[in-house]
């Protein structure tokens, strides 16, 4: 039985607040997608085939390539 907390909610409850799981797409996905229309080429470049991400994960990683020194 779910013990019951000050403001009502039960232990074990779902919370509501909790965050949904993010969502992971290909790397085909991220390029014909309206958020990476402009990063496109980039997009091509940074991200490898056949493995996936979740879109703030592709941002960092086009972020931190961007962000990069010339050597």
């Amino acid at each position: 039985m779910a013990k019951a907390l000050k403001n009502g909610e039960k232990v074990g409850a779902a919370c509501e607040t909790a965050p949904e799981k993010e969502k992971i797409f290909t790397k085909e996905q991220l390029l014909n997608s309206e958020r990476f229309r402009e990063k496109r080429d980039l997009a091509r470049a940074v991200l490898a085939d056949g493995k996936k991400y979740s879109a703030e994960e592709a941002e960092k990683i086009m972020d931190k390539f961007l962000k990069g020194s010339v050597k």
